[in-house]
């Protein structure tokens, strides 16, 4: 190990693994209903279990994980550029950085799974980079404002039709047909998966960087950024802040989440009778997604109450689940394509959410005790040390490239 690894080791932030950790395993719930099937608003067999995993899955889970994800990002990026060890000429290395995960998610998508978010996380990190220097306030009003742009255009997505996909793709891009539908691709070859991907990702990933990712991911990142400098986001509030914080998120945010919860039910074909409510209730997506917004704050704050008071062996755990939150993240992808298409061990797109859970319940099993086994022989995950040593050895040539020709 170099000194600057064992500097780096010897500085980590515990609280900041341990959140990391939360906002793996939590993302697991909400992406699960797309790595199992094409909605996450389908309830196959109304009953009482599967209803009320499926409001638990709104209620509790659903955009709650991500923001608190895309928050970590932004301090990551100012927390490598302001340690000791940052390298000589940053911004190159860190752009480099950026490119390798571009690749990755790009690999990610078209290979596993189109739902990848770390190609939206690359895109937005040059901004992060002329952030650096900005004072909390600015941050955290950019970050607010392009937060209000992602909930107007998920609320009334015309704007959206009229602005930036008339200029941008509406004049040129023409997706085609599906090659098949998603579940005859799982049933299909690898071929068969890899094409539907490769059609599912023009609009997934590329016409969907500027229709609803960015703005939420970049917007947070700003967010999170600014936490870090006030010292929220690590941890380095009282524990009575903490308390308040988490009691005013879940005060403002979880009436709008019932509210646009209830507006769910009210449209979908299956639970809505089941539960005898069928009404369309109007400004649901801008509700539900402010009031997700708003509490994930409220998670955060309950995460680090929780570090705090379990601090130990158990917090550990999650703890490494968070420094390999790269790896995890990516494993997720790996083990359903394994489940749902190479083993066919479960029909892909026809089980309901409490089976979901289950399926969650052991991953978050097997991930922790991977992570714990892992981590006790390596000092980082199997991707994360890769990304790192190729991001050195590219900027370390990039550098001694610039100064031979200097000479």
């Amino acid at each position: 190990m170099s000194v600057s690894e064992t500097a780096s080791a010897a500085t980590r932030i515990h609280s900041l693994d341990f959140l990391r950790g939360v906002a793996i395993l939590g993302m697991l719930v909400a992406n699960i209903p797309w790595h199992a099937g094409d909605t996450m608003s389908r309830v196959i067999d109304p009953d009482a279990a599967s209803v009320a995993a499926w409001l638990l899955q709104y209620l509790v889970f659903d955009q709650r994980f991500l923001p608190i994800f895309c928050m970590l990002f932004g301090a990551g990026a100012l927390l490598l550029a302001t340690r000791p060890s940052a390298p000589e000429q940053f911004n190159r290395y860190f752009l480099i950085r950026m490119l390798i995960l571009f690749l990755i998610g790009v690999a990610h998508a078209y290979l596993l799974w189109p739902g990848d978010i770390l190609i939206t996380y690359a895109v937005c990190s040059p901004f992060l980079l002329l952030a650096l220097n900005w004072s909390t306030t600015r941050l955290l009003v950019v970050g607010i404002l392009l937060k209000s742009v992602n909930l107007v255009i998920a609320e009334w997505p015309q704007v959206y039709e009229a602005t930036l996909e008339r200029v941008l793709f509406a004049w040129w891009i023409d997706y085609g047909d599906a090659p098949s539908t998603i579940t005859e691709a799982y049933a299909g070859s690898y071929a068969d998966l890899f094409a539907y991907n490769a059609w599912r990702n023009q609009f997934i990933q590329w016409t969907g960087l500027p229709h609803f990712r960015v703005w939420n991911a970049l917007g947070f990142m700003l967010i999170g950024m600014a936490l870090y400098k006030l010292g929220v986001l690590q941890g380095a509030r009282p524990s009575r802040y903490y308390g308040r914080m988490a009691i005013v998120s879940f005060g403002l945010g979880m009436p709008l989440v019932v509210y646009g919860v209830f507006a769910r039910i009210g449209v979908n074909p299956t639970v809505g009778p089941y539960l005898g409510f069928v009404t369309e209730l109007p400004l649901s997506k801008l509700t539900f997604l402010l009031g997700c917004a708003v509490s994930s704050f409220g998670v955060l704050a309950v995460a680090h109450l929780v570090f705090r008071r379990f601090a130990g062996q158990a917090t550990e755990l999650v703890e490494r689940v968070g420094r390999m939150a790269l790896t995890n993240y990516l494993m997720h992808s790996v083990i359903f394509l394994l489940v749902f298409h190479v083993l066919e061990a479960l029909p892909f797109d026809a089980l309901d959410h409490d089976v979901l859970f289950a399926l969650v319940l052991a991953t978050w099993t097997f991930q922790i005790a991977f992570s714990r086994a892992w981590l006790g022989a390596f000092r980082q995950g199997p991707v994360e040390a890769l990304w790192r040593r190729i991001a050195s050895t590219l900027a370390l040539g990039a550098t001694a490239g610039r100064r031979h020709a200097q000479n």
